[in-house]
């Protein structure tokens, strides 16, 4: 007996080790093939590997469902090692792809940015960001006025960043995390700008100038100084930028074969309609469950099942002696909630229709409650991967 619990053991862990293993697909540059023109794997991480392109120091992968917008993307990195030369790159996709959709698929390449580059864009995003600020002022008496409230204003001033910023990359992937506290400070000073005393406070106000106008275009140089040196942080000399993209648009995912959940158990039946006390009665049963989810994006859902089934004995008496049967097929059917444990035992709870063949000759058919517990086999519908 040791010596078959042993062998057992053994093969799950070799079945385990085979088929535990993280797929991996190829990139085809040359021929812009992606897993040799099939299916994206469903259901499971996977690997995207190629050949390094001469000065690549990463690779980007994003991707998201066709039907959905691309803010619902994920992205994920591969960075050059330092200090070793590869020749081949690996993307781990770590969140499951859903079975039988169509995703749209980004490979993007960087190298290191040059010098001019880097400069080019720091210039255009602050020009941009001077535009939109010098739009949304206004100068009145009382003060310094936006059209916008400050959360607003911090909220547009990222999206300029990144959208001038989107052919660019940190090495380490870290994304533009928004302004900080001192442009936040910057901002909230304006309420406390005195206009009336603009002709003291500003600088270089000639006697044909107004006060107000300077004032306000020395605090919106301020303002632009602290937003460009931020700027400047992020799009620091080590950035990377694209070089190249590869697009697969609409591609396909491979479609998963369907299990059913086989159930083989033993449960009760509660009577007590027409009899002086509450009483049981017992039998094996067979069924099957419907999962409420996928376990691979809702697990505790996937547990959760619909179950259905009959009673399978034909011997079920009360204590009247009065046989207890089905309306159908003289079997007890039953339909109830079920909720799996360890993938394998699932405990059952619900009402059953019955027949009750009473002593005078009549039936009486009625709906009472069980539960019962089972074990639960998957039987697979198809001869392709099993998920």
């Amino acid at each position: 007996m040791k010596r078959f619990l042993l062998s057992v053991t053994l093969g799950l862990f070799l079945l385990t080790s085979v088929f535990g293993q993280v797929e991996t697909i190829n990139l085809d540059l040359i021929n812009n093939k992606i897993n040799g023109g099939n299916p994206l794997p469903s259901e499971v991480p996977f690997y995207i590997r190629g050949a390094i392109p001469d000065k690549i120091e990463m690779v980007k992968v994003t991707i998201y469902q066709t039907k959905k917008s691309e803010k619902s993307a994920f992205s994920y990195f591969w960075t050059a090692p330092f200090g070793f030369e590869e020749s081949s790159y690996e993307v781990l996709l770590a969140d499951p792809l859903r079975s039988n959709s169509n995703y749209n698929l980004y490979v993007s390449f960087y190298q290191v940015a040059g010098k001019e580059e880097i400069e080019e864009v720091r210039r255009l995003i602050s020009q941009n960001i001077k535009s939109y600020l010098s739009t949304i002022t206004s100068i009145k008496r009382g003060g310094i006025h936006f059209s916008e409230s400050d959360p607003v204003i911090l909220n547009n001033l990222k999206r300029i960043v990144e959208r001038g910023a989107y052919y660019f990359e940190l090495p380490n992937a870290e994304q533009f995390q928004g302004f900080s506290d001192i442009t936040r400070s910057k901002l909230e000073q304006r309420g406390k700008l005195k206009m009336g005393k603009a002709k003291f406070n500003a600088t270089g106000v000639g006697e044909n100038d107004n006060a107000r106008a300077v004032y306000a275009a020395q605090y919106l140089q301020e303002l632009n100084d602290i937003i460009s040196s931020e700027i400047s942080q992020f799009l620091s000399t080590n950035m990377l930028v694209m070089v190249n993209e590869e697009a697969y648009e609409n591609y396909p995912t491979e479609k998963t074969d369907n299990a059913i959940p086989i159930n083989l158990g033993y449960g009760g039946i509660s009577l007590s309609k027409g009899l002086p006390n509450q009483e049981f009665v017992h039998s094996p049963y067979v069924g099957v469950s419907f999962p409420l989810g996928n376990r691979t994006f809702a697990k505790f859902m996937n547990n959760l099942s619909v179950s259905t089934g009959v009673f399978v004995s034909g011997r079920m008496e009360n204590s009247l002696n009065e046989k207890i049967s089905g309306p159908i097929i003289e079997r007890p059917i039953y339909v109830g909630l079920g909720y799996n444990f360890f993938r394998i035992i699932r405990l059952n709870a619900g009402g059953t229709f019955i027949t009750t063949e009473k002593i005078g000759g009549t039936n009486v058919n009625s709906f009472q409650p069980f539960i019962g517990a089972s074990l639960e086999f998957r039987l697979w519908l198809g001869f392709r991967n099993k998920k």
